[in-house]
């Protein structure tokens, strides 16, 4: 059996760099063919997973804080209907990933429990949202479609184990290849007719969700904390960002639960959804 390339007639045993390389390269190849094709996704993420394992993809379009357009999956359609349509009904606003979006970020690879708030595991959005979806890890791959910005998210089932950092190294090393070819393949829907209004709520909605929800009770303070512990900040990470003390984060907390005639911090994230719906 061949141990790997020849050079002047030697074999050259393959190292691991070199093997994740070939492999790596199959993988291109693999993809390249399947530009603009529906087995696009697929072939993706079996590239990917020729490397470190991922039980499915997604990919989103957002145009600046618009609801997502779902571009494409590898999900089963009874968890395509938890993962992917609940998500894109009102609790991306919420999203990590989405947050980054809304900040202008256009390129790069994260991982979900990197860029998370301190409590995101005790959020509502978690409660309500996330934890449904049965997933344990998430990667997200951002890249530019024209006035939108693309995300794709490699994903793995709570069955699944954690991602090291090594993993992350190489996502991390793969990411541009990655998003340049996600770029290329969906490229057709940075075109106006592709990405329009009707199919992504208009940004400004959203935006006006931030601005205006409890505004006629809240001050502007308030609705800041609502923002943030909404997202998943804890008291301390809510003070550390506004530059106040927790005790004064616990006050407001008090103040904007009385106001807005609410007792708990699911009643607040169920408000601010059916807001924003």
């Amino acid at each position: 059996m061949d141990s790997g390339p020849h050079i002047s007639g030697r074999r050259v045993p393959m190292t691991r760099s070199t093997q994740l390389l070939e492999q790596w390269n199959r993988g291109i190849a693999d993809m390249l063919s399947a530009l603009d094709q529906e087995s696009f996704a697929p072939r993706l993420l079996q590239s990917v997973t020729r490397l470190i394992h991922f039980d499915f993809l997604m990919v989103f379009a957002y145009r600046g804080a618009g609801r997502p357009l779902a571009l494409g999956d590898t999900l089963p359609d009874p968890q395509r209907q938890v993962v992917i349509n609940a998500y894109c009904a009102a609790p991306y606003v919420l999203d990590p990933f989405f947050q980054r979006v809304a900040a202008g970020v256009q390129s790069g690879c994260y991982r979900l429990r990197d860029i998370a708030p301190d409590r995101f595991r005790q959020s509502e959005y978690f409660r309500t949202h996330y934890s449904l979806t049965g997933i344990r890890e998430e990667v997200g791959f951002y890249f530019p479609l024209g006035d939108a910005t693309g995300v794709l998210s490699l994903a793995r089932w709570e069955a699944s184990p954690g991602l090291g950092r090594s993993d992350m190294d190489l996502l991390e090393a793969l990411a541009p290849a990655i998003s340049g070819l996600c770029a290329r393949h969906w490229a057709s829907v940075a075109a106006p007719a592709s990405l329009t209004r009707p199919r992504l709520r208009d940004a400004a909605q959203v935006n006006a969700a931030y601005t205006e929800f409890g505004a006629k009770q809240l001050s502007d303070r308030e609705r800041q904390i609502v923002s943030l512990i909404l997202q998943g900040h804890s008291t301390g990470s809510v003070a550390h960002l506004l530059d106040i003390s927790a005790g004064t984060v616990k006050v407001h907390r008090k103040n904007i639960y009385r106001k807005l005639g609410l007792s708990t911090q699911a009643e607040l994230f169920a408000a601010f959804l059916s807001f924003v719906g």
